[in-house]
């Protein structure tokens, strides 16, 4: 109970008018703070819970066999790949296999192509979240799709073996993503890694760069 004083002078003699609060105002007022409280929390928790449920949502289809199969156009012959790619793609080739002026180089190996396809596939089998999707043995192409870890996004990755001559062959890298417009550089992550991994296998004549940290 809260009250208000004031005096006031009267004849020599001073009078105070106390006024008192209701208490009910008091209790109606906290109690009209908790329930905002309660509100905003709720909104909160139901918030999140859609965002969780949304997320588990697209983690189950990304990683469904719907993501897995190659939509049209996307089966690519690296060598018709021209400038300017996509922001979301990296691409490693052999001297002179492509055009597109963004290419890094890829090493050269001393070896025919269907030899240093075998350590290519070894090098493959360790990778995770990882399908391949297309197999042409006839145009040395293969394609693959690796799912990121948490949301299961897919990517696509594209490998061709270029013969150099009888013992002497390279292979060319292309590695994009299907949905976004950038990747944060983790396309050219992937293509590096993965030419670095396999030159620890096949020991390359002429090496690539090192694989960006």
């Amino acid at each position: 109970m809260l009250f208000h004083g004031a005096s006031f002078p009267c004849r020599r003699r001073s009078y105070v008018i106390v006024r008192f609060e209701p208490p009910a105002r008091l209790s109606l007022a906290r109690g009209g703070g908790v329930r905002v409280g309660r509100r905003i929390r709720t909104a909160l928790l139901t918030i999140g819970f859609s965002v969780l449920l949304l997320g588990l949502a697209l983690r189950i289809y990304m990683g469904s066999g719907a993501e897995d199969r190659l939509k049209p156009g996307e089966a690519v012959g690296i060598s018709e790949l021209r400038s300017p790619l996509p922001k979301n793609a990296f691409l490693a080739c052999p001297p002179g296999y492509c055009t597109a002026a963004e290419a890094i180089t890829s090493p050269v190996f001393d070896m025919a192509w269907d030899r240093l396809r075998e350590y290519w596939m070894e090098m493959i089998s360790g990778e995770k979240r990882i399908v391949r999707a297309l197999a042409d043995p006839g145009s040395r192409r293969y394609v693959y799709i690796q799912h990121s870890p948490i949301f299961r996004f897919p990517d696509i990755i594209t490998v061709e073996f270029v013969p150099l001559g009888p013992d002497r062959s390279s292979l060319a890298l292309y590695s994009r993503s299907r949905y976004g417009e950038y990747d944060f550089a983790k396309n050219r992550k992937r293509v590096e890694r993965w030419l670095f991994l396999l030159e620890k296998v096949a020991q390359p004549a002429m090496p690539s760069h090192k694989p960006t940290p």
